[in-house]
């Protein structure tokens, strides 16, 4: 009934290892870097009163300003949730009191699990749950578009940061391996915070230009037989 982007499927990177002295360090697989976007069914939640909605904040800015009311009539309820694991593998180097470290596997998921909520006066009528359904899945579409986005180029973002530094690093002195460890996962964990961080603005950018004045007026347009009926369901807000 509604169209929506699909969500690519699992983005996976293997990545060559690479170290001024590799030769010496033990052979390992490549560092293998999955990306994995995930998105829950859309859930649908038309228990609550336009009342009770009221209460719930949103990141949306209101467009009609400080002289305008606005009421809430629907929303979509879930953020963009990323995680990630950073495993590292070590070999001591034959012959030597030396050791190496390596990158083996650095998964990222980055998952969204939306729920739309109508108030349940508007949900009760048919046009109104039918113009409030399409107008929140634009809110799922961008989410989902975001989470594509991210997820080519968090892969592509992670390629070039530690191809420069090296995905395997040795030889060194046994006892110099766990600092080393420890900073390698900083490494990775700052590039990748960088760009939640970067994800997490553009989401709400691209969320906020969904809900503005046009786009309100042309949902309550779809339906003109229910402006008859909002005097007596919008009463209930100021009692």
């Amino acid at each position: 009934m509604f169209d929506l982007d699909a969500l690519t499927t699992t983005t996976m990177l293997v990545l060559a290892a690479s170290s001024p002295n590799s030769d010496m360090c033990p052979k390992h697989d490549p560092t293998a870097v999955n990306v994995i976007p995930r998105t829950e069914k859309v859930k649908y939640d038309s228990d609550q009163t336009l009342k009770k909605i009221q209460s719930y904040g949103t990141d949306t800015v209101d467009p009609y300003g400080f002289h305008g009311v606005s009421v809430t009539q629907a929303f979509m309820r879930g953020k963009i949730q990323p995680r990630y694991s950073i495993e590292l593998d070590s070999g001591a180097v034959k012959g030597y009191r030396a050791a190496c470290v390596w990158y083996k596997d650095i998964t990222v998921e980055i998952k969204i699990d939306p729920t739309i909520v109508i108030a349940k006066e508007l949900y009760a009528d048919r046009c109104m749950r039918k113009a409030l359904i399409a107008h929140e899945l634009k809110h799922v579409k961008a989410d989902r578009a975001v989470v594509n986005k991210y997820a080519k180029t968090i892969g592509t973002k992670l390629m070039k940061e530690l191809r420069s530094r090296g995905f395997s690093v040795g030889p060194m002195k046994i006892e110099d391996a766990q600092g080393v460890a420890e900073k390698m996962r900083h490494v990775v964990k700052q590039i990748l915070e960088l760009e939640f961080q970067k994800m997490a603005i553009e989401r709400m950018e691209r969320q906020r230009a969904i809900d503005n004045i046009e786009e309100y007026e042309s949902v309550d347009d779809k339906c003109p037989d229910f402006e008859k009926k909002k005097k007596d369901i919008y009463a209930d807000l100021v009692r």
